[in-house]
């Protein structure tokens, strides 16, 4: 036989409050074993369930996609359709995940850009703003490098 786990024993497991369990379980995506006394049980599969849930919620991904996601075989009428249904949710994670990836790509890059330039400072005996270093290298390229905007003060 199977073991079954409370709630509370679920979320200290799963690293979650027994809250982000219920919300789940209301939104429909986990529904667990129930006592006649209205106990949760969860199973090693809810357990599963969770995790695949709280990996995509992790990284991003809403409640509608994680949701349309879980319904996916929902319907079929053959494995054949249902896992034509989950291929074509699966790939509009990818294709996602692709767009992620690019935006995180360019990101980096802007990053490394900011930190070549910071890295000019080191050694700098001025004061770091731009009334005490008015001819800065970086200040320079504040409009070159989005993320200097935020690193550098303000001041004219």
């Amino acid at each position: 036989m199977q073991n079954n786990y409370k709630i509370g024993d679920v979320a200290e497991l799963l690293g979650v409050t027994v809250r982000t369990i219920r919300y789940y379980e209301e939104e429909g995506l986990v529904e667990p074993l129930r006592s006649e006394g209205g106990t949760r049980f969860y199973a090693e599969r809810h357990i599963a369930r969770l995790r695949a849930i709280l990996h995509l919620a992790a990284n991003g991904f809403s409640l509608e996609v994680i949701r349309l996601i879980a319904a996916a075989r929902e319907g079929s009428r053959s494995g054949d359709e249902g896992s034509g249904r989950v291929i074509a949710r699966l790939d509009g994670l990818v294709a996602e995940l692709g767009s992620r990836i690019a935006e995180l790509e360019e990101l980096r890059d802007e990053v490394l850009r900011a930190r070549g330039w910071v890295r000019k400072c080191r050694g700098c005996t001025n004061r770091p703003t731009s009334t005490g270093c008015p001819g800065c290298p970086v200040r320079k390229h504040v409009n070159d490098v989005e993320l200097l905007g935020l690193i550098w003060d303000q001041q004219d």
